[in-house]
């Protein structure tokens, strides 16, 4: 401590310094340089724009650059961090007394992945021998009947096969408020004070038990830090998109988290799982503001974790991201619709934390992660206007007489642009590739688990062409969310895909087809009207808009991303030598659990075991029995199928109305009302 701050505030402040100088200072520059190019060659207004556009994207650019250098110097050096104040300095065996709870908020998820996945942290938890600190929760907020009662059948089966009984917890609201932070929120109200640590997952993490116990020694040993982030491995999915993207997470990925570790420091970010987070300044610090004003910029945030990371820090806890602790994992979308359906969503999200930025005690670590979030789509709609504005530019270059009237020298109209802005752009996105592949064959052996030299050359080479034909897909519709959100068109999270579903030609032409249009339909006007090499400077983007459809199919194609896989191309370490929970999750998969072979509500209904579990899980809610009653009423009377899911959902959440249903089935006399339900009867009844 240094004037009762601690040592490491100094040094992130040193950083962030060095690092905003050499963001600000370039970007500023460039702008000079090509202000001089543009000098008495373009009118103010189309001149100011284009100089304010370019200097926003140069910096937002080059942020990612010197973050990505920071963290290939780091790498290559080594060693860890030994900043003072880390927890990794500070491990302390917990005391036999304290809890965790490990929180799977679920909602209408794949029921056998999730309790695999369970299945898979329970057991490493359990090889670790580390159990007895940790307690499950799977937190439903399931709205479909089905699933809902799929859900607490898998529950019960895990319990009886990792004898879990009063280790893993099945809790459903009626309710689902405020998605998934008012789940963890629910949680918090209702056992939190049982728990000091609590674990966050999401519904396709897995985590090694390994891993959850050095997280709670640094929670006992750093009793100032609330949130420590992991940084969890994208794994497991098999179409050709995850696998481009899993591959790029993970080559790419250690240099970007090392360097932002590096500049973060006790100011961390946090995602929203795979991190342990202590639970009384959770409570007490991290209740999300509800903006004024009506969604989309207002109202519940729909993005909760940086601003809970800001939260936690604006009360005095520190917050930090490791991402050397390895064992930790997660997957990705599988399709291209898929991650752009995500991003709508933290589209919006992401806007309505600008609003937060006047808030008063925020620190400036976490203002920049609020804005940095932000231009992660403000970035879309600004580089399509510098596009426009460039293409405005080299019409008016070309022009004999300019667009106002004056004439104007031809002696650069051999290029709508100086060649150096895209140099320096290339050398700013793609140095990071050339880093991580030096990096990989700095460790010798990293090397041979990524391919070897060949295929790994080959595969970022592939997954490079790749990436630019989908940034002006991502450009277009990262504009329309912006232009939604802003116009005030509101979205909200559902139900996320999390198995390799490919996706059709109909899909594809219904969600790009319009993309693939503008793509054409741009290329055949602007040939004749920029002509040259102001048309083939664009090609890249319109050959990316054009392909849209043909790229959303064929990426999506599970069979494709495992054609790439047996040629080495895509193959990240954890494939080559899978770690142990991976395997157990894969194992999982093939652990009986129950199904229903009809009706779940029915089977419910009918069946006296499942019946008992289900109302067992239920209370007696007096206040629906009137509409209860009735609705049992029009179950036995006109048959089950004529409920619609709310009605179900309204039965099935109350205790006594299950078992009187159970008991009127039962007790059928009419034989046609008997077979609606599935029931039969011996002979001679």
């Amino acid at each position: 401590m240094v004037n009762g701050r601690p040592v490491w505030e100094s040094i992130a402040r040193s950083r962030r310094a060095w690092l905003t100088a050499l963001i600000v200072l370039p970007a500023c520059a460039a702008g000079v340089l090509l202000d001089q190019a543009f000098a008495q060659r373009l009118p103010l207004w189309l001149e100011i724009p284009t100089l304010i556009i370019f200097v926003l994207l140069f910096a937002w650019i080059s942020a990612g650059f010197w973050t990505a250098l920071v963290g290939f110097v780091l790498l290559l050096r080594g060693s860890s961090d030994k900043t003072p104040g880390s927890p990794e300095q500070r491990l302390v065996q917990p005391r036999p007394q304290v809890k965790t709870a490990i929180l799977m908020p679920i909602y209408n998820e794949e029921v056998e992945r999730v309790a695999a996945g369970l299945q898979a942290t329970y057991r490493s938890l359990e090889l670790a021998g580390a159990l007895s600190h940790f307690e499950f929760f799977l937190l439903s907020d399931t709205r479909d009947p089905g699933v809902w009662l799929k859900e607490e059948m898998a529950w019960s089966a895990l319990c009886k096969s990792l004898q879990g009984f009063g280790r893993i917890h099945y809790r459903r609201r009626p309710v689902n408020n405020k998605a998934k932070s008012g789940n963890i929120a629910d949680f918090c109200r209702r056992w939190g004070k049982g728990y000091e640590y609590m674990v966050v997952l999401d519904a396709d993490s897995v985590m090694r038990g390994e891993t959850l116990l050095r997280l709670l020694e640094m929670m006992e040993g750093n009793p100032q830090v609330g949130i420590i982030q992991t940084q969890p491995l994208a794994v497991n999915r098999e179409t050709l998109y995850a696998r481009l993207q899993q591959f790029a997470h993970r080559l790419y990925g250690p240099l970007f988290s090392t360097g932002l570790r590096f500049l973060q420091l006790g100011d961390g970010h946090y995602i929203g799982h795979n991190a342990i987070l202590r639970t009384a300044p959770f409570v007490q610090h991290c209740a999300l503001p509800v903006l004024p004003g009506r969604p989309p910029l207002g109202g519940a945030l729909l993005s909760h974790d940086f601003v809970e990371a800001a939260l936690m820090a604006k009360g005095g806890w520190e917050v930090w991201f490791v991402p050397e602790l390895e064992g930790s994992y997660e997957e990705l979308p599988p399709t291209l619709i898929d991650d752009l359906k995500r991003d709508r969503r933290w589209a919006q999200g992401n806007l309505q934390h600008l609003r937060l930025l006047s808030s008063e005690g925020l620190r400036s670590a976490h203002r920049f992660l609020f804005v940095n979030g932000a231009m992660s789509f403000l970035a879309a709609p600004l580089w399509g206007l510098f596009l426009v504005l460039g293409g405005i530019a080299a019409w008016h270059w070309q022009s004999p007489l300019g667009m106002g009237g004056i004439a104007m020298d031809n002696d650069w109209s051999v290029e709508p642009l100086p060649l150096w802005i895209f140099g320096i752009t290339a050398t700013l996105l793609l140095a990071p590739k050339f880093m991580a592949i030096f990096w990989v064959f700095w460790q010798k052996d990293l090397a041979v688990q990524f391919g070897g030299l060949w295929r790994l050359g080959w595969s970022v080479l592939l997954e490079t062409l790749f990436s630019m034909l989908m940034a002006p897909i991502r450009m277009v519709f990262h504009s329309q969310f912006v232009i939604q959100a802003l116009l005030g068109k509101s979205v909200r999270w559902g139900t996320q895909v999390r198995g390799d579903q490919a996706t059709s030609w109909g899909e594809a032409w219904r969600s790009f087809g319009w993309c693939s249009a503008m793509g054409l339909i741009l290329a055949g006007v602007l040939y004749p009207l920029l002509g040259g090499w102001h048309f083939w400077w664009l090609v890249p983007i319109l050959l990316g808009l054009s392909a849209a459809v043909p790229l959303a199919v064929l990426t999506s194609r599970a069979s494709l991303g495992r054609e790439a896989r047996e040629r080495g191309l895509f193959v990240i370490p954890e494939e080559r030598c899978p770690p142990v929970e991976l395997q157990g999750l894969a194992q999982g998969r093939l652990v009986e659990l129950p199904h229903f072979t009809g009706d779940p509500f029915v089977q419910v209904v009918v069946d006296p075991q499942l019946n008992a579990l289900h109302a067992a899980l239920q209370r007696n809610r007096p206040g629906v029995w009137p509409k209860a009653a009735a609705l049992c009423h029009k179950a036995l009377e006109l048959g089950p199928q004529h409920l619609t899911g709310r009605e179900r959902n309204i039965l099935l959440s109350d205790r006594h109305s299950m078992l009187a249903l159970h008991r009127a089935v039962w007790s059928l006399a009419d034989g046609d009302r008997i077979a609606d339900w599935g029931v039969v009867l011996p002979e001679g009844t």
